[in-house]
């Protein structure tokens, strides 16, 4: 698997998806990635699946820090128990981002010991304006962590309460409960919850579907969602060409009630390279197509432009005239825009060969000859 780790300037066009399948990442804004990056990777996600999805993501508000207090990324006038805030909004613009981006992002807390009615509060009166909000996400195994390991089991009443509450802000928000075992989630209480599996370290790709099929079974009645890609599961699904398409299609085939696929953060650029291609600024192009290199014929290195017409995966590739790969120029996700790459030959020798840009459903080519 190719790991590109360039920065690249990205131009950003609109995505409208409607489905009932809700794919993307999970993230927050110190995993380092800009909105225009995360919004092409969920467009992306939306594109995997045998199933088509909306573009989604569960964004990070608040980490746990130690004895039962969380850190909030944003300002609050006052204080609040167990709760420290930044000085600085760390949410709004990526938020702002992913409205025109037509997302749905469900907004997560860790709550320690903090009253969770309160960060409900917090959260949905604060950022609820934003039409790209679907609800609010609870990662349980921070739950009162001071006083039980992983977290203590979410009651029925507690559940209800909180369901209530989120749906008081708008009904068609979604509270979903997060963890890696099933007895943390409500003993009987199941109302409209997304319930979202993020369990990790799973020996093979059989034992992850295994797994994961049984927190589907536990929950019956409701969508449940998955969080995946994890380091300690690396060793496995790094062979496989598109970990997060094959495992994705694993769980929709498996688990009839999957609702939503989320691909962390901890991994995101190694299956979701940054390209290494730079975009050209003011350029808004409404087709797809690889431009003739310049100079051609060329003598070790040349340049390349090209246009992308819709957000997604794209690859640059060169073949020999029998057909053989011989590099790839580069292999990212892209969002709509005009970009340009230089290309080095190398050790290669003197010939014709076919540069072929390609997309999950496009593809354009121009025929290069190297002269050394």
């Amino acid at each position: 698997m190719n790991k590109i780790f360039i920065a690249v300037l990205l131009i950003i066009g609109t995505l409208a998806y409607s489905a009932d399948l809700f794919t993307g990442f999970r993230a927050s804004r110190i995993s380092g990635y800009d909105s225009d990056y995360l919004i092409a990777v969920a467009d992306s996600m939306a594109h995997n699946f045998t199933k088509p999805g909306t573009p989604a993501a569960v964004w990070i508000l608040s980490y746990y820090g130690d004895n039962g207090n969380i850190y909030v990324q944003f300002p609050h006038a006052g204080s609040v128990d167990h709760c420290y805030f930044t000085s600085s909004d760390y949410s709004e613009a990526f938020l702002t981002a992913f409205d025109s981006a037509g997302m749905k992002v469900w907004l997560q807390m860790e709550p320690g010991a903090a009253d969770v009615a309160t960060l409900i509060d917090l959260a949905l009166t604060r950022y609820g304006r934003h039409s790209c909000v679907a609800g609010f996400g609870l990662d349980v195994e921070w739950l009162d962590t001071q006083d039980y390991e992983a977290g203590r089991q979410v009651t029925d009443a507690e559940a209800r309460a909180w369901e209530e509450q989120v749906q008081s802000y708008d009904s068609t928000y979604t509270l979903f409960l997060k963890h890696y075992t099933t007895n943390r989630m409500p003993s009987t209480y199941r109302g409209n919850l997304l319930l979202v599996d993020d369990s990790q370290g799973h020996y093979s790709y059989q034992n992850f579907i295994s797994n994961m099929r049984s927190w589907g079974n536990a929950f019956p009645s409701n969508a449940v969602g998955f969080q995946f890609g994890y380091e300690w599961d690396q060793d496995w699904w790094n062979d496989y060409a598109d970990p997060p398409t094959t495992l994705g299609n694993g769980l929709l085939a498996n688990i009839s009630n999957t609702a939503a696929l989320f691909w962390v953060d901890f991994t995101l650029s190694e299956v979701f390279p940054v390209s290494m291609a730079v975009a050209e600024t003011g350029a808004h192009p409404s087709e797809f197509g690889l431009m003739p290199n310049y100079p051609n014929p060329f003598n070790g290195a040349t340049t390349f432009r090209f246009s992308v017409d819709k957000s997604g995966f794209v690859r640059l590739l060169v073949f020999d005239l029998t057909g053989r790969l011989v590099d790839v120029i580069t292999e990212s996700v892209l969002t709509p825009g005009s970009y340009k790459v230089n290309w080095e030959a190398g050790n290669l020798p003197s010939g014709v060969y076919l540069a072929l840009l390609q997309s999950r459903s496009q593809t354009s080519s121009q025929l290069i000859t190297l002269t050394k």
